[in-house]
């Protein structure tokens, strides 16, 4: 009887054991924002230089910057996109990145998708300088061409994909996501990868 008691509760442990890493991802009603909840997550332990950048970089980008060559552009959103993509890129701890594997595949988007959004706005500014010495010539700003479409679409994933990361490095894997990371399985990383890769 004793010996059942006992095997029957290792039962229970393990099956506990077991179904704590299972990653359960629930859609959220909200379909204006595509937004799913990670209700689960195996949490992974990342060097805390990589979440303090990605907390950092995931609140530059979901809010209004107060900085003086944009405020100069009259708040041009492309001319945002710009600055806020630099700040991303420049401050990024890519030396810590690479030792992550899992996290390798989202950083190359990111970075593609910087890289993409300084070439939009080169593109915007060509006609006034054919060496990029009118990028950041906000007293030009008239004279820009407008901000496209993909631009616009480029800043939306880097802002998704930051999120995302913040969720499952700072968070445990819980809270709202877009699904557009690879570290995360989301539904979209495809979608984001054939953005970055066609664009």
């Amino acid at each position: 009887m004793k010996t059942n008691i006992l095997f029957g509760s290792a039962i229970v442990v393990i099956i506990i054991s077991t179904l704590g890493g299972v990653f359960i991802y629930l859609n959220d009603e909200d379909e204006s924002t595509n937004k799913n909840l990670v209700v689960a997550f195996e949490p992974q332990i990342y060097h805390a230089e990589i979440g303090e950048w990605v907390s950092k970089m995931n609140v530059l980008l979901s809010k209004p910057i107060n900085d003086p060559k944009l405020i100069k552009a009259g708040n041009d959103e492309g001319f945002e996109y710009y600055l806020k993509s630099q700040v991303v890129n420049d401050e990024s701890p890519v030396h810590l990145i690479r030792a992550y594997e899992e996290l390798k595949e989202d950083y190359i988007n990111l970075f593609l998708l910087t890289s993409y959004i300084s070439n939009k706005q080169a593109a915007r500014t060509v006609h006034l300088g054919p060496n990029g010495e009118a990028v950041e010539s906000t007293d030009l700003v008239e004279q820009w061409a407008p901000t496209d479409e993909n631009t616009h679409k480029a800043f939306e994933y880097m802002k998704q994909i930051m999120n995302d990361l913040d969720v499952a490095i700072n968070h445990e894997g819980k809270g709202e996501v877009y699904g557009v990371t690879n570290i995360l399985n989301g539904d979209k990383a495809s979608e984001v990868k054939k953005f970055v890769t066609s664009s």
